[in-house]
This record gives structure tokens, sequence and C-alpha cells, in this order.
């Protein structure tokens, strides 16, 4: 069976590698005995399944860790592949499903065309695609943990300050009495009095 379509790698352990689909059903993992071996810990021992259907191929991921994931969407199910959609294994792995037109590699990507590359010039890897967010089936993440919030504490200088003000507000309030009780007026302010009304000794 001659390859029409072939995934690329973009980011990950090979980038540049090419995993020809010359077969009717494929699987991709970790695994040796798997049809695609991917050595990165992002990839479980059988990680997810491509099998051909008409003229597409589909892909469903095999109950993996870390999810198979295309333009940035969990699998959930059986999805057909196009040209051009990228295939991100947990967060960081990521390959592009491309067509190939003959056996030449002209490859088409999206609905565009390439021309084939002279076997003499090197090509350069694809820039790595930036990891997907996983998407949540069901559950919401925990929102972040926010510490209370701590009350402050008051400063002992001013605890010490407030209690001598008592300290010597009480003190004032016992002179005053003491002084009031013994009519000493006449004695501690004569100033303020009529000396007629002050008692003569």
């Amino acid at each position: 069976m001659s390859s029409k379509y072939r995934l690329v790698m973009r980011s990950g352990p090979s980038i540049g590698q090419i995993y020809p689909l010359d077969k009717n059903e494929m699987v991709i993992g970790r695994d040796l005995t798997n049809d695609i071996v991917i050595s990165d810990s992002e990839v479980s021992r059988r990680q997810a399944r491509l099998f051909l259907q008409g003229a597409n191929y589909l892909i469903e991921d095999l109950g993996s860790t870390n999810g198979t994931f295309v333009n940035g969407q969990r699998l959930m199910g059986s999805y057909v592949l196009r040209p051009g959609e990228i295939v991100t294994f947990g967060e960081t792995l990521s390959l592009v499903f491309e067509g190939v037109v003959d056996s030449d590699a002209t490859v088409v990507s999206g609905g565009g065309f390439s021309l084939p590359t002279p076997p003499t010039q090197k090509v350069s890897p694809p820039p790595p695609v930036q990891p997907q967010m996983p998407s949540y089936s069901g559950q919401i993440p925990d929102s972040p943990y926010v510490p209370p919030k701590t009350k402050k504490k008051i400063p002992t200088v001013l605890i010490i300050v407030l209690i001598v003000l008592i300290l010597m507000c009480i003190c004032s309030l016992l002179a005053l009495w003491y002084v009031d009780a013994n009519s000493m007026w006449c004695d501690v302010v004569p100033w303020l009095f009529d000396p007629a009304a002050c008692p003569k000794p």
C-alpha cells in the first residue's frame, strides 16, 4: 500500500521525523510493538489508533494518561483527520497530519501544494508548536489557593503607651478626688478662689 498520508513531528524528541501512514490500521505509542514508536514521557504505551475508513484516516485515543488532542480539542471518540491539522499528545508533543500527492513527496498540507525539495538541499525542521492547553471534560479545575488574610498585629510600643496613658488618667482622677474630698482646693490653686471663700487655718 502506497502512503497517501503521513505524520510529521513538529515538537517533541525528534523534530522533523516523518511517519508514513502505509497500513489500514496503525497504533501509536511508547511500546516497541506499536506501528509508530515515540519514546517520550508524554506518550502512553498505547496512545492512539489510526485507521483507514474509505479515503480518510480516523484517529482515536486508547485511554492514554495525558490524552490525545486535535487542534487543541481533546478526543472523546473517533475523529476524521484533515491535512494540516495538528495532533498533540499530552502538552508538548505534536505532529502535523499531511496528505502526500505522489511518491516524490509532494505534500498537500491544509490546501496548498509544496514543490519537492532537491535532494542536496537541507530542509530545516518546522518550528515547534506552542503546547495546547488541555480541555476539561465534565470537570472544572480547582481555583488557585488564596491564603487567608492575616490580621495586622498592634505594635507593642503602642500598647505600652496606651497603658501608661490610662494609668496617668487614673492617677489624675484619684488625685482630684483626694483634693476635693479634703477641701484642699485653696491650698492647691489659691489664685482661683476668693480668699474669703477658703477656710481659715
